[in-house]
């Protein structure tokens, strides 16, 4: 079985970021991927899907299991999520599994897009981007912010190509893994009903 993805973007679905993550941070990321790939990058990019359905589970372990390496975008809201938490420690525990001693693979890349300051201490070695300056849900076409944007991806881009070109070859055990994951997750989030209540006592 061999890779789907080329990248899994990780975001945090909240307020206005997934309205950026559309309209503004994808589509430079596409064009300055594919710009570096010399070919249509496969992102896994998942727009719409809410996290109480029932098949969130199953869907997030298909793409970040098929994936090369993670884009995520970091902000206090990202790490507020158990779910965001779930999909970075998956990647880390995949890149921790495959690299060599003192030279870990760079399968996660993050994307600062607000705060910066309070992100947990354990995760600074991880390559960071800070985007703070121009990461807005409401950047004019045209604009300084958007070209600064479009600059900053552009750099992010050659390293996430980097980054695919030292991926790991692709083990199929990673979904099942990721399945046993994602489903133990939304099971802890979204218990089963017990049975209703007669009213009896005693």
């Amino acid at each position: 079985m061999a890779y789907e993805f080329d990248v899994f973007l990780s975001y945090r679905r909240m307020k206005e970021w997934p309205e950026f993550v559309r309209r503004h941070f994808l589509p430079k990321f596409d064009h300055w991927l594919a710009a570096e790939l010399g070919q249509e990058p496969r992102i896994f990019y998942d727009a719409d899907v809410l996290e109480t359905g029932a098949a969130w589970p199953q869907r997030l372990a298909a793409g970040v299991s098929s994936s090369k390496v993670m884009v995520c975008l970091w902000s206090r809201e990202y790490f507020a999520s158990d779910w965001c938490k779930a999909e970075l420690g998956h990647m880390l525990a995949r890149r921790n599994a495959v690299s060599r001693l003192n030279d870990p693979l760079p399968l996660v890349l993050a994307v600062v897009i607000h705060d910066g300051k309070d992100f947990p201490v354990l995760l600074g070695e991880i390559q960071q981007f800070p985007l703070q300056d121009c990461a807005s849900p409401w950047i004019a076409a045209g604009s300084p912010k958007a070209e600064l944007l479009s600059d900053k991806v552009m750099k992010l881009a050659g390293d996430v190509r980097q980054a695919i070109e030292r991926a790991p070859e692709h083990d199929p055990a990673w979904r099942d893994l990721a399945i046993d994951e994602f489903t133990g997750l939304f099971h802890r989030r979204n218990p089963p009903a017990g049975p209703p209540s007669l009213g009896l006592t005693g």
